[in-house]
């Protein structure tokens, strides 16, 4: 992966150069660094700064609830704008989500859902594996770690991570069901991005999930951190999929957010719970309670600015402008395809891959030694524009490819400045590999 494996940060002597530029402001889809070098932000920060940057509504409102309340401890009290936030959360989703768990991060949140759907079991035996599928990633934390399935991420504590559960082919449905027999819940994300470049998953693939969850009394938890807030249209992705009449009503049990929810202004995330899923941790009157509480979770800050972001979304009808301007970023990217070194663009919404190969003509991945989408990635952001590089969508190890998520309040003459740059970059790599 291109980015740092940790935020370090230390005071050394001399001058020695930090490990990453420091940038210092940001402006609608633009962000400036202490050298005063502007970037056109084409990765919404690291696609959560869905409504860009300098928004006034968004510091004012976290502002207001600093000034009145900024804590409230979750394990005993909800705060106004909490509460305020989980009603109209549940609102925007409807049916059939009653219930929320709030955390700081998206996967925080994941290691919440899996807690959840382990203990939401009522039928012995207990089970404790989590399927995911191939490819798929699910955060940082190492409950979250433990259900990724991509290789570059897990590598560095693959000795500690150990084995949670089946890898499963998501195009298999006796798979998916066989391989779930033993399992408490099937993880995946509705759109994997970070290992799969942004890969739409084909029609009957959310009902096929759902069927095979069904057959074998597991839970479906979408991962929907990156997706979620109107990345793709709708609130969530799959909301958009299920449109598809081969995966109508194809719901899932849970649904993880995070990232876009607190729109780069608050740390923002959690669980949303099917009714079901409610009552049998005991969120509903007739069973014992489940036990989850962290102490940022439900901030009242943060839930102070969810509410804004909902708000604004609304407002600005986000869902429509994503919609409409869909068609305007895919026509500026796909002409990437007739590059000798791109094999596929995809994608939905604001969010598109670029599938990189060693060659025209074939499908065959460059060498991970190269580190090609790192070049590109490092490329671009010295001509001032931010892209995400990722690998291993061709067989788990190999396969360059790059992510684009721009703000979704960017404009469509945005659209071929990024493809732009993006071209120059690939003009030059591709002479310097055949040089």
């Amino acid at each position: 992966m291109s980015e740092p494996s940790a935020s370090f940060h230390s005071i050394v002597p001399g001058d020695v150069p930090p490990l990453r530029p420091a940038l210092v402001r940001g402006e609608d889809v633009h962000v400036w660094d202490v050298d005063g070098h502007r970037y056109l932000d084409g990765i919404s920060g690291t696609f959560c700064v869905q409504l860009g940057y300098s928004r006034a509504d968004l510091a004012r409102a976290a502002s207001e609830a600093a000034d009145r309340l900024p804590f409230a401890r979750p394990s005993v009290f909800e705060s106004e704008p909490s509460e305020a936030y989980a009603r109209e959360l549940l609102e925007a989703c409807g049916p059939p989500y009653t219930r929320v768990i709030l955390t700081s991060s998206g996967s925080e949140a994941v290691d919440a859902a899996l807690k959840a759907a382990y203990f939401a079991q009522r039928q012995p035996p207990i089970r404790t594996r989590v399927a995911r599928l191939r490819g798929h990633f699910h955060g940082a934390t190492v409950e979250a770690l433990r259900v990724t399935d991509v290789r570059a991420r897990r590598a560095p504590y693959e000795a500690m991570l150990g084995d949670s559960g089946p890898v499963l082919d998501p195009s298999d449905e006796r798979e998916l069901t066989d391989g779930l027999l033993d399992a408490t819940a099937l993880i995946a994300e509705t759109i994997p991005a970070v290992g799969r470049g942004a890969e739409i998953p084909p029609p009957g693939s959310l009902a096929r999930i759902r069927r095979a969850c069904d057959a074998a009394n597991a839970l479906w938890i979408a991962d929907e951190v990156l997706t979620g807030f109107h990345r793709t249209g709708p609130l969530f992705a799959w909301q958009r999929l299920v449109q598809r009449p081969e995966d109508d009503g194809a719901a899932p049990d849970l649904i993880v957010f995070g990232k876009g929810a607190g729109c780069g202004y608050a740390a923002l995330g959690g669980v949303i719970l099917s009714e079901r899923v409610a009552k049998a941790l005991g969120l509903s009157p007739s069973s014992p309670p489940f036990m989850h509480a962290q102490t940022y979770g439900g901030h009242a800050i943060a839930c102070a600015v969810g509410r804004r972001v909902l708000a604004a979304m609304a407002e600005e009808r986000i869902e429509e402008r994503v919609r409409s301007l869909e068609g305007r970023l895919r026509e500026a990217l796909e002409p990437l395809t007739r590059h000798d070194l791109v094999r596929e663009v995809r994608g939905l919404g604001f969010l598109w891959g670029i599938m990189l190969r060693a060659a025209r003509g074939t499908d065959e991945p460059f060498p991970r030694s190269l580190r090609v989408a790192e070049r590109v990635e490092a490329r671009c952001r010295e001509k001032g524009l931010l892209v995400f590089s990722g690998s291993g969508s061709y067989d788990g190890e190999r396969g360059d490819h790059l992510l684009i998520g721009p703000p979704l309040i960017a404009e469509s003459h945005h659209f071929p400045q990024i493809a732009s740059g993006i071209r120059q970059v690939l003009d030059e790599v591709l002479r310097e590999l055949s040089s």
